[in-house]
Formats: C-alpha cells, structure tokens, sequence
C-alpha cells in the first residue's frame, strides 16, 4: 500500500512539474517577427513612433508620427529571412497581389499588376525615378513558391521595402495622408509596399 502511495505521490508530482514546464516554455517561445533582429528593431520602431502619438491626442503629433513611420521604413531597404503570416493572395500568376503580416497589426503588401494600382483616383499617389512601369512586385521565383502555400502559413521573406524592383514606388503608406483619422488609421495598422524576391514555408509552422 505504502508503496501505491508513493508511485501515485510521483505521478502527480511529474505531472504538476511536467504541467508547469510546458507552461514556462509557452511563455518564453519567443513570436517569430522578433527573431530577426532587423525585423524586430523595425517593429519596435513602429511602436515607438505610434504609441505616444497615438496617445496624445494630437493631430499634429499623430501625422508627425505617421510621416516618420515611412520615414523608418525606407532606411529598412533590403530585408532577408523576415518571418510573417500570408493572409491574402489575390489575382492569377500575372496580376498576383499578396499581403502578410510580419507583426502584430503591420503587413507587407506586393503586386505584379501596376496598371490595377495606378488606376484611378490612385494613380496620383504612386511616383517612380522614371517615366517607365515599373517591374512586378513579385519575383518569378516568389510566384512560384506561392503555388506551393496556403494562406495563414508562416512564411520567410527576403526582398526588399517600400520599392518594386528599385523603382523608387511612393509607398502605399501615404495613402493614409489627408486627414487626422486616417493618419490613426495607418498608425493602428501599417501597410507597406514591398518587393517580394523570395517567400518560403517556414520551418517553424
């Protein structure tokens, strides 16, 4: 009997323990956007920028914020093993546009057809170095490999921010320019132009 107790007195112990540890390792598994240290200065960045705007209730501070928002986005230039979560993919291998989040409430997005985001009333938003269309968005090979993805899979980015190509796009983020609430807007939920050269499953999914 003696020995029933303690065998059941270990079990429940190993299992508090084994409970506890499994815990604690949920609590440090550190969210993939901030193993990169380039990714996770450049969201922390973000942070920085719009928390106190945000705060203040300023609609001065609050564009102030948002302009340096863009500002930080392209010092970032070219990115490599960025991880993020692929939430949308629209239009076929020619016109193919896709969004994903690299953190919390901030996306990335691309596009392959210009001739769609010139359009209309947008068409006055976006400037390039030159008179020429730009190149797609998305690489052959990044097009390729969205064949193989589904959507809500983690994926790895290499390319590079707030360009197409090295056409010096204006970024998207400054549709997000005319008033105060969409200056907010944008702070609460950055979106940033990118040219995407590579996307890959990660490991980690």
């Amino acid at each position: 009997m003696a020995g029933e107790e303690n065998d059941s007195k270990m079990i429940r112990r190993s299992f508090v323990f084994g409970g506890t540890g499994l815990a604690l390792a949920g609590c440090f598994d550190t969210p993939c956007e901030e193993e990169n240290p380039a990714q996770k200065a450049f969201l922390d960045g973000l942070r920085a920028l719009a928390k106190p705007a945000l705060a203040s209730n300023n609609p001065l501070q609050v564009e102030e914020a948002a302009n340096q928002s863009v500002a930080l986005a392209d010092k970032v230039g070219g990115f490599s093993g960025w991880c993020g979560t692929l939430t949308r993919i629209e239009g076929n291998a020619q016109t193919v546009a896709v969004t994903v989040d690299i953190g919390r409430q901030v996306s990335l997005y691309a596009f392959n057809d210009w001739t769609l985001a010139a359009a209309g009333s947008l068409a006055d938003l976006f400037s390039t170095r030159s008179r020429e269309t730009p190149p797609p968005g998305l690489s052959d090979a990044a097009i390729a490999a969205l064949k193989t993805l589904r959507l809500g899979e983690r994926v790895l980015l290499s390319g590079r921010m707030g360009e197409i190509a090295g056409s010096g796009v204006f970024d998207l983020s400054r549709l997000f320019g005319k008033s105060d609430a969409e200056h907010r807007q944008f702070l609460l939920a950055p979106r940033f132009v990118a040219r995407i050269e590579a996307i890959a499953a990660s490991k980690k999914n």
